[in-house]
């Protein structure tokens, strides 16, 4: 996917339009235990930066990576014109305390928009593992992805997104026995008698229940603190954790 980065990149650009109110949840999370603006602010992966460059522009101090040079590039730009000293890198997040061993300790990390699951429960242990040793002692980790529960409620073997010309039509298998999606993306350019296949992927997914993600971070270094949930078509109104919340919120401190 590394290599078709382009095909991917219109759905993190839409995504900007909600990130503003997911990023005034997460500058209260990290306010709330400790990381007030003026913190050294990880963000791993970070994609294009829709998250993180905001909260730059609120005074946090932003290192990003991303596995994507394209996305990396795009976050640096977009960094750049809004006057920010911000830091992104190239790299695997699976060995990031070694690629960002020389800007450590961080204040604080953030890992957003299902970021993690897709090595694995002994990926997710390297990557919180990891996280860990480049953050000082009680440091906040803040965690947006989906919720397990919502998933199996709600669970869909097809769908379809669109975004700047691009199509994806997914179909999707649920393993029961180690709670992941086994996912198939189809990409589709153009339209009509235009329409051009340009890539299939295949991708496993493992997803969390509240109590399983809060005993991997545990496990990880990390104190569990709190879980939320949203109201449904809200990835950032925080409301107690239950069954018919889409996505669900970790806050977690490291010890």
């Amino acid at each position: 996917m590394i290599d078709y980065a382009e095909l991917y990149l219109p759905f993190l650009v839409a995504a900007r339009a909600r990130a503003e109110a997911e990023v005034e949840t997460i500058a209260r999370l990290l306010s709330e235990n400790g990381a007030e603006p003026g913190s050294r602010l990880l963000d791993a992966p970070c994609g294009i930066g829709r998250h993180s460059i905001p909260l730059g522009k609120r005074g946090y101090e932003i290192t990003g990576l991303d596995l994507s040079p394209l996305f990396v590039a795009t976050a640096t730009d977009e960094a750049e014109q809004a006057g920010l000293d911000s830091t992104f890198v190239v790299g695997d997040a699976l060995r990031i305390d070694e690629e960002l061993a020389d800007e450590a300790p961080f204040d604080a990390v953030i890992n957003l928009f299902t970021s993690h699951g897709y090595y694995g429960k002994e990926g997710d242990l390297t990557l919180f593992r990891g996280y860990r040793r480049l953050v000082r002692e009680g440091a906040v980790l803040v965690i947006q992805t989906v919720n397990r529960d919502w998933v199996v409620r709600n669970f869909e073997p097809e769908g379809l997104d669109k975004a700047g010309g691009i199509r994806i039509i997914q179909r999707r298998s649920f393993d029961f026995e180690n709670s992941t999606i086994d996912n198939t993306w189809d990409f589709y350019e153009g339209g009509g008698e235009n329409i051009k296949h340009r890539l299939e992927i295949t991708m496993h997914h493992r997803v969390y229940s509240l109590h399983e993600l809060a005993e991997v971070v545990e496990q990880s270094g990390w104190e569990y603190l709190a879980g939320y949930g949203v109201e449904d078509g809200s990835l950032a109104e925080l409301v107690p954790m239950n069954f018919d919340s889409p996505a669900m919120w970790l806050v977690t401190r490291a010890v």
